[in-house]
């Protein structure tokens, strides 16, 4: 038996006519699986890992100034001394500094995550090819 480039097949005999009508009767066009294209995947390029490099250092800054509003809130309600409107005023701001920290661990583990899966894609790639 002797192998040819899809190209150079001819067709020969009964069969060839048979599926010769069957392809007539086809209302799509017919390609066959050497002519399809294969389109290459979009490899991950720099935007999203600067994304998460710049998402990861900005929530490492804002969870430091909220720490510091949380020292500031509890500073403020020591020395208090029942006003009223200074007690409000350290809660309200230990309240706020403890959701802003929340949110800025919340940022801080997503885009870390989001690296390092991006990351092990790209070597996963990386040994695939080696």
């Amino acid at each position: 038996m002797r192998m040819q480039e899809p190209e150079q097949w001819q067709p020969s005999g009964q069969a060839s006519q048979e599926y010769g009508e069957y392809r007539a009767d086809y209302p799509g066009s017919y390609e066959p699986e050497q002519q399809q294209k294969v389109y290459p995947q979009e490899e991950p390029g720099l935007r999203g890992t600067a994304l998460s490099i710049f998402a990861i250092i900005l929530s490492s800054i804002g969870f430091f100034f909220t720490v510091a509003g949380i020292v500031g809130s509890a500073i403020v309600l020591k020395y208090a001394h029942g006003q009223q409107e200074i007690l409000a005023g350290g809660v309200i701001g230990l309240v706020s500094s403890i959701v802003v920290l929340l949110v800025c661990v919340t940022i801080f583990v997503i885009a870390v995550v989001a690296l390092a899966i991006r990351i092990g894609r790209v070597r996963g790639r990386m040994g695939a090819r080696m």
